[in-house]
C-alpha cells in the first residue's frame, strides 16, 4: 500500500496537461503484530466473481424456465473450478490419463482447447454490458468506460513490477460507478507466483471479458497507451521507488 501510495505521489507530479489523471486505488493496512493487523474495507466495489455468478444464475433461472412451467427458485449454479474440472477429466480420460496426475504433466493441447470450450460458453461482453447498464446517459458510460481502461493499464503495470500473482475473480474488484479497478490481496507477490505448484507465468490478468471492456479498439487503445505512459512515469521516478521500503522491487525492475 505504501507503495501505490508513492506511485499516486509520481502521477499526481506529473504534468496532467500532457497525460490523463492517472490513479491506483487502495486501501488502509495496519499491522498490529507478527501475524494480525486491520484491513479497511473497500466500499462502492464489486468483485468480478460476483459478476459472474449473477450470469450463471439469470441463465439458470431462465433454463429452468423453459423446462418448468412454474416460477423456479434460484437454482445453484457450479462455481468455475467445477467447471474446469468437469471438462478436463474426460478430456484427460480421452488420452488415457486421469486427474490423479499431476497437472504439470497434463498435455498442453487439452488444457488449452478445454480453455478455450469455457471462454466460448462465457460471453465476452459480460462486464461491458455491466458497466452499460451501470450508467443513465452515454456521455456517463464513455466516461466510465475510459477510466475502467486507464485503471486497468495502471494496475495491469503496477502489478507486474511488483510481481502480483493469484489475480482470480475474488481479488480483481470493480467500481462500477467510477469504472476504476481495485485489487486486493497482495499476499502472492514479487514473483511468488513462479514458484508456485502450477507456475503463474502471465505478466498481468488479460481474459475476453476484460479486453471487451475496453471498448472497440481494446488493448490497441487507451490501454496500450496509458501503459506507456505508466511505464515511463514510474521508470522515470525508479529512485524513489527503490527506497528502503521498496528494495525487493529493485532485481524486477532492472530486469
Amino acid at each position: 500500500m505504501q507503495f501505490l501510495s508513492i506511485v499516486n505521489t509520481m502521477f499526481t507530479k506529473t504534468n496532467q496537461q500532457e497525460q490523463p489523471h492517472f490513479h491506483a486505488r487502495h486501501y488502509s493496512v495496519t499491522p498490529l503484530g507478527t501475524r494480525s493487523g486491520l484491513i479497511q474495507w473497500v466500499d462502492g466495489a464489486t468483485p468480478l466473481f460476483g459478476l459472474y455468478k449473477r450470469w450463471q444464475q439469470r441463465e439458470a433461472v431462465l433454463q429452468a424456465q423453459k423446462d418448468s412451467s412454474q416460477q423456479p427458485a434460484v437454482p445453484a449454479v457450479p462455481r468455475p473450478s467445477e467447471l474446469y474440472y468437469s471438462r478436463i477429466g474426460p478430456a484427460l480420460k480421452a488420452v488415457g490419463l486421469s486427474l490423479d496426475v499431476s497437472r504439470r504433466d497434463w498435455p498442453l493441447g487439452i488444457v488449452k482447447e478445454v480453455l478455450k470450450e469455457l471462454m466460448e460458453a462465457t460471453p465476452s461482453n459480460l462486464l461491458a454490458r455491466e458497466l452499460w447498464c451501470s450508467c443513465t446517459t452515454p456521455s456517463e458510460w464513455w466516461r466510465v468506460t475510459q477510466s475502467y481502461a486507464r485503471s486497468t493499464a495502471v494496475m495491469s503495470m503496477v502489478g507486474y513490477i511488483i510481481g502480483l500473482g493469484d489475480r482470480h475473480l475474488d481479488n480483481v474488484l470493480i467500481d462500477m460507478t467510477t469504472g476504476e479497478v481495485v485489487h486486493i490481496d497482495y499476499n502472492v507477490c514479487f514473483e511468488k507466483g513462479k514458484s508456485l505448484r502450477v507456475p503463474e507465468k502471465v505478466p498481468f490478468r488479460m481474459t475476453h471479458n476484460i479486453e471487451t471492456a475496453l471498448g472497440v479498439t481494446g488493448v490497441e487503445g487507451i490501454f496500450r497507451l496509458s501503459c506507456e505512459q505508466v511505464t515511463c512515469t514510474l521508470t522515470g521516478g525508479s529512485g524513489h521507488l527503490l527506497t528502503p521500503e521498496g528494495v525487493l522491487l529493485k532485481s524486477h525492475m532492472s530486469s
